[in-house]
């Protein structure tokens, strides 16, 4: 079986090395020549663990091949899968100009049946409408070829990755032919996924589950962020509240560690495409506008708690820990740390900043505010005559640091675990300010 893959995101890549690891044959497809001269090289153009070293093997298999030849990737293959970004248009809703593009070329080059795959998330409908730009294209070259479009979501997480794609908690597939659904499946099968894993449904129910999915996980953590805001104000503390919460078979312990914020390429941007999704079909997602809303306001919430405990901030210094969304990403779309630093900077502090991922992008999303910026080598670095260290990504690397050491290059003892990764055991010698947990020092 050829297997060709559009669109050389993290998705992209992730599928086609693992695809390529069973028994089939995958070339992926980007019209980046950059990035695609990048993957022939061996380079990855983000930080995932242990991608790199995948995408190795699978080369070295002969079975995974990186190309900018569309034309010739769709005319030898039998399943071509769309990875490619879908940005948001003015209302915030998905535009296709991306997949229409791809579907154009799926139509100009196609020679017999196909298979195509949306992996990307898009709004319900967005599948009659790229089978309808094939369709139109086959139709203006006068062929009668046959093909089928499935609706087939990723739900995989970055910093897990290659687990959440081997071993995934569902797969979606949606269409109307059951014909295409034998054909994914035996795709899959090659993988190893169980039977218990399908959900077989229409093309328009597997685009809303992804949406769903997304934004009911925003709602969650939007409200255990309020609860941990709650918390501060009435004395109580979020981590017995929050497991006191999960410990309800209904509501389940995942996605209730209070932070300061969601952010990274998904929540955030579906949460609101959903939104404006209910507003097309006449309806208003109030639920869900709130979470969005409670999320902006925690960003900014952090920067108060901060200010509101060590007082004026003009000529503080300030430790940053962590750039990223979430750790074992790079990816620092819609991070809470871009508001947290922003709003710093603007008090007129100066910040010190170390993560084990991230400072390229920081460089140019925090262009504005780099003069004030130093970014660090190290977290001991970044505490360097620090008035405070505020711990803002759970990387592992954090929750092991010296407190000893820490204490010792800062010049003031405050430290703001925005994580709670000390929460139950909090270093000694610090003023300890955790996120919904009664402030002490220790």
């Amino acid at each position: 079986m050829n297997i060709c893959i559009i669109g050389m995101g993290i998705l992209g890549i992730t599928y086609g090395s693992i695809l390529s690891d069973s028994d089939v044959n995958v070339i992926c497809v980007d019209t980046d020549d950059e990035t695609i001269n990048m993957l022939k090289d061996g380079e990855i153009p983000f930080y995932e663990p242990g991608l790199k070293a995948l995408v190795a093997t699978s080369e070295a298999s002969g079975r995974l091949r990186f190309s900018s030849n569309m034309q010739r990737a769709i005319k030898t293959s039998d399943i071509v899968v769309i990875t490619c970004e879908v940005p948001s248009d003015n209302e915030g809703l998905p535009d296709l100009r991306f997949m229409n593009a791809i579907a154009q070329s799926i139509g100009n080059h196609m020679e017999g049946y196909l298979t195509v795959v949306i992996k990307s998330t898009v709004a319900p409908g967005s599948n009659k409408i790229i089978k309808h730009t094939i369709q139109k294209v086959l139709d203006d070259r006068q062929v009668d070829y046959l093909f089928d479009v499935v609706s087939n979501p990723d739900f995989a997480r970055k910093g897990s990755m290659i687990r959440d794609c081997l071993v995934p908690e569902m797969v979606v597939i949606g269409a109307d032919n059951p014909t295409a659904v034998e054909v994914l499946k035996s795709l899959y099968d090659s993988i190893h996924f169980q039977d218990r894993n399908y959900i077989i449904t229409n093309p328009q129910s597997a685009e809303m589950i992804k949406y769903g999915v997304n934004g009911f996980l925003a709602i969650k953590l939007s409200f255990i962020n309020e609860m941990a805001l709650l918390c501060e104000n009435a004395n109580a503390n979020i981590l017995d509240v929050a497991r006191g919460i999960g410990r309800d078979r209904r509501i389940g312990p995942d996605y209730l560690d209070a932070g300061p914020g969601f952010g990274g390429s998904d929540l955030p941007k579906d949460s609101k495409a959903l939104v404006e999704i209910a507003r097309v079909y006449g309806e208003e997602f109030k639920v869900l506008k709130g979470a969005i809303d409670a999320n902006e306001k925690q960003k900014t919430k952090m920067v108060e708690k901060i200010k509101r405990t060590i007082g004026d901030l003009k000529g503080k210094t300030i430790g940053i820990l962590g750039l990223s969304y979430k750790s074992d990403t790079a990816d620092m779309r819609e991070a809470p740390s871009i508001n947290i630093i922003k709003g710093l900077v603007s008090e007129g502090a100066l910040i010190r900043i170390y993560s084990p991922e991230g400072n390229q992008e920081a460089k140019w999303r925090l262009h504005n505010e780099m003069e004030a910026i130093t970014l660090c080598e190290d977290l001991y670095d970044a505490a360097n005559d620090a008035d405070a260290v505020v711990i803002i990504t759970s990387w592992r690397e954090f929750k092991g640091l010296d407190p000893e050491r820490l204490k010792t290059v800062m010049k003031d003892r405050y430290l703001f675990d925005l994580r709670n990764l000390f929460g139950e055991d909090p270093p000694k010698g610090f003023i300890y300010a955790g996120l919904g947990i009664p402030e002490k020092e220790i």
